[in-house]
């Protein structure tokens, strides 16, 4: 390691802040969106909100994949002026739904070019300590996360979602001012242009390998199915109390945040913790969908936390320790690609799903989830000692 990076590699604070910032920004609009969507008396705004964030991702990805842009400072530092761009007009036209739901479109569209070179650009600027880099990003998109969700009940409340819309172009603003920091490479590699390369990076025996992005994909269908329906599943449990929701929801973002600062360094480099903490998520949502008491679900909700803030520590050590720099930005599309398909999966489950049948719906992610933990585990377990670890 050089010297220069005994504290922090240069250059990685920076674009740590910046993300961490649009990180905020995102928790913001996502309440402008419901206040829109309220003020208007649409409820299938939401629905269209949700399809324009994510389908534009599942149809782009493989495309920019294959043609190498997501591989290109040029291709990020245009994907961000875009992102600049449209939440800029979102925030000049927050009254009007159509106007929004297209600057969301051109929004998740552009995403598709930034998220996979800025995590990639994350692991180029961090001088080879993925397992410190893996601690700092989750410890800060989590707390910028709440913080943004906090920020965004006094700010929507008091001047409503145009100011929203309005910091989240601010924030990409920032990226972007990173963006033409001279210590941005561009890219110079010559890696092969393939749609499905990143696939076969997160499959390979040093990243995830087959059983273990099952695993991983089954923890990220579990919590987006909870973020749809939880609250729903909440409300049918006994002794519910709506002014304790928020508590009760909170406690999973704190807990979130808390296990990825405090777990040791030493226990991110346990391959073995992902599926325990599919274990954790899935007692978490399972006890309350079977009739857990509602005060209750604080603490189940705490453990969910505490699993998923560990699960975000080791996916994102497993990809910066596990791919190659140059399989970086076709790894991390491909993970987002996942991502989005469970949130989309989720979301259309949820628009059509009735109220009343979300905690058997639950009970049954939540077997699903510990399930595909439990698959993974003998298998790492017949492993050579040496591939049990993360390097």
């Amino acid at each position: 390691m050089s010297g220069r990076s005994a504290a922090r590699p240069a250059g990685l604070v920076g674009l740590l802040l910046a993300l961490a910032a649009s990180e905020l920004g995102d928790r913001l609009v996502q309440v402008a969106y419901a206040l829109v969507a309220v003020r208007a008396g649409a409820t299938t705004f939401l629905a269209a909100v949700l399809a324009a964030q994510t389908v534009p991702i599942l149809v782009i990805t493989p495309l920019v994949s294959a043609r190498g842009w997501i591989r290109s400072r040029t291709a990020w530092r245009a994907g961000l002026i875009g992102q600049v761009a449209a939440f800029a007009v979102a925030a000049a036209a927050a009254d009007h739904r159509t106007a929004v739901l297209a600057c969301v479109l051109a929004a998740a569209s552009c995403e598709a070019l930034t998220v996979p070179f800025s995590r990639s650009l994350l692991h180029t600027l961090s001088d080879g300590r993925q397992a410190d880099l893996a601690r700092w990003w989750s410890v800060s998109k989590a707390g910028a996360g709440a913080a943004g969700m906090v920020l965004a009940g006094v700010v929507v409340a008091l001047s409503g979602a145009a100011p929203a819309f309005a910091l989240n172009a601010l924030t990409f603003l920032l990226v972007l001012a990173v963006a033409w920091s001279p210590r941005v490479p561009e890219d110079g590699t010559t890696a092969a242009r393939s749609a499905t390369a990143g696939f076969r990076r997160l499959v390979a025996p040093g990243a995830f390998g087959a059983l273990g992005l099952l695993c991983a994909t089954a923890m990220l269908i579990t919590t987006s199915l909870e973020g749809v329906s939880g609250p729903f599943m909440l409300a049918r449990t006994p002794g519910y109390d709506p002014h304790g929701l928020g508590v009760v929801m909170a406690c999973w973002a704190v807990a979130s945040m808390i296990a990825a600062a405090v777990t040791p360094r030493r226990l991110t480099g346990v391959r073995a913790l992902l599926p325990l903490c599919n274990l954790l998520v899935a007692l978490a949502i399972g006890l309350p969908s079977v009739g857990l008491p509602f005060w209750s679900a604080t603490v189940a909700f705490a453990l969910g936390g505490i699993g998923n803030g560990v699960f975000n520590l080791l996916l994102t050590r497993i990809i910066w320790s596990g791919v190659p720099a140059e399989g970086q930005p076709h790894a991390w599309a491909a993970f987002n690609w996942i991502l989005n398909a469970s949130l989309f999966l989720s979301f259309s489950v949820g628009l059509f799903l009735r109220p009343g049948h979300t905690p058997a719906l639950l009970a049954a992610a939540a077997a699903v989830c510990l399930l595909a933990g439990g698959a993974y585990l003998p298998a790492l377990a017949r492993t050579p000692e040496a591939a049990r670890g993360i390097t």
